[in-house]
């Protein structure tokens, strides 16, 4: 071989390795987020319970702390965690601000119900003697929202079945009426059904929180469509929502998650059902929101979406770990031998399963919830007991915390966040509940690739206002409303 071939070859090679080499770093850059860490103990959380988990800065300090199992634990400064001096008391629950007084209050959803008011973080008045009690002995979720436009935060409050008897007990909404002081101003008729999750979202545009309930044991999920007077009507046959129903069974819903999936600026909703092998009975299901042009009707974009089947999925949670800019899914389960699963967002309504050797895919547990515990703009991961830290990377982000006032409720729940990239709209909105009884951070979060920046931001507040800013990239917004 000549000199010339040899070098040639040796060019051939050498351009060859570079070209497998950028290959494996770009691969191992986009793996990057894979190795979360579990930091339990090292942040002081051992003891962590595995029930369902709350992420709130109940202290409004800056720095969100954690609500599991009963048990409050106070976030020092995104390094260690210890428990709360004051502890709320009371079982799993849901956080918002009820005295709109800048301090999110305990709403227990277990049993009878129990209301704690946040005493400026200070500790907590138990005034649950205000409400009436809850007309179930078992619940399994609440998801919190202004349901009637007041500026107060009501809850719809599922109930569950008595395993026994496979009796299904009605679900309420309790109205705010300031105060500290709650009634009930609705509840389900007919068939009582047992619900397993409840989330709320405008789905449809309108203003107002629609709301959308989990059902179990092969029954029709419900959609009900908010008329912005807190009148609600089930629309989930109608809008595609409610479940397959083949040979008169639906699915096992075990909570459910809304999201926007494929960035057109419309919330989608993700359907987590608990699926046997029969093929009649629901997988979980990805649910496109058509938008106005398609009426805000809902398209199953579930059949190419790559999920694996497994029997045992259960609560679902939401997050874009990676800050690729697309909302990601993270799926628990609770049957041994399955194993709960971290799903990447490629695009286009396919999703990857991630690898993770840290033990994220554990077995058995309805807890997942996420929220950015030390700060560095990448959202972690409370699951199985454990607290599994995101290693984060060098994509950029922003984090916008909402403040309500006059009419939009303290928390701004129900109010959304939009940042236009390109062609593309990111909307998030600040959720009173997710999954089964889970709850994320309510400081949202979104991840900007590689965006620069300044970056566009718009409020759409619960009460109709619309805001605009601008912001630098990397940095938490604090916007307060300001009409």
């Amino acid at each position: 071989m000549t000199p010339g071939l040899k070098m040639t070859s040796y060019c051939r090679l050498f351009v060859f390795g570079l070209a497998a080499f950028l290959a494996l770093s770009i691969a191992q850059g986009l793996r990057g987020a894979e190795g979360f860490t579990d930091v339990t103990e090292a942040t002081g959380l051992k003891g962590l319970g595995g029930g369902v988990a709350a992420w709130v800065d109940y202290d409004a300090d800056g720095w969100v702390d954690l609500w599991t199992s009963g048990q409050l634990w106070r976030n020092l400064k995104g390094k260690k965690f210890e428990r709360a001096g004051q502890q709320p008391g009371g079982g799993d629950g849901i956080w918002a601000d009820i005295d709109n007084d800048g301090y999110p209050d305990l709403f227990c959803w277990g049993g009878t119900g129990k209301i704690l008011l946040n005493r400026k973080g200070k500790g907590f008045e138990d005034v649950t003697k205000n409400t009436p009690p809850l007309p179930t002995k078992i619940s399994l979720g609440a998801v919190s929202g202004d349901f009637d436009g007041d500026g107060l935060v009501d809850f719809y409050v599922g109930g569950y079945e008595i395993w026994a008897k496979v009796a299904g007990f009605t679900d309420v909404i309790y109205r705010n009426l300031g105060k500290g002081k709650f009634e009930e101003s609705w509840r389900t008729k007919g068939n009582l059904q047992p619900a397993r999750g409840i989330t709320a979202a405008d789905f449809d545009e309108d203003g107002d929180l629609d709301i959308y309930v989990s059902n179990y044991r092969l029954q029709p999920n419900l959609l009900w469509q908010n008329d912005g007077k807190g009148g609600l009507a089930n629309v989930a046959t109608p809008f595609g929502t409610a479940g397959d129903g083949g040979l008169g069974a639906w699915g096992h819903t075990i909570g459910s998650a809304w999201g926007d999936f494929d960035n057109d600026g419309h919330l989608d909703l993700f359907v987590g059902n608990f699926s046997h092998p029969p093929a009649y009975q629901d997988r979980p299901k990805f649910l496109r929101n058509t938008g106005p042009g398609g009426k805000f009707h809902f398209e199953d974009k579930s059949g190419g979406a790559g999920l694996r089947w497994q029997e045992s999925y259960a609560s679902p949670a939401l997050a874009d770990f990676d800050n690729d800019g697309l909302l990601d899914l993270f799926f628990t389960t609770v049957y041994g031998g399955n194993r709960s699963v971290l799903y990447r967002n490629t695009g286009n309504w396919k999703f990857q399963e991630v690898p993770n050797a840290a033990g994220m895919n554990t077995e058995k547990t309805y807890q997942g919830a996420w929220g950015d515990f030390n700060g560095d703009g990448y959202l972690d991961l409370v699951t199985g007991g454990k607290l599994f830290q995101n290693p984060g990377g060098d994509s950029n982000w922003l984090k916008v915390h909402l403040v309500g006032k006059r009419k939009v409720n303290r928390s701004a729940i129900g109010s959304q966040v939009r940042v236009r990239l390109g062609d593309k709209v990111l909307v998030r909105q600040v959720d009173g509940a997710t999954g089964q009884g889970n709850q994320n951070e309510s400081v949202l979060h979104f991840g900007l690739a590689k965006t620069k920046g300044p970056v566009a931001i718009e409020v759409r507040w619960s009460n109709g206002h619309i805001q605009t800013r601008k912001s630098a990239v990397n940095k938490t917004v604090k916007i307060t409303c300001s009409k």
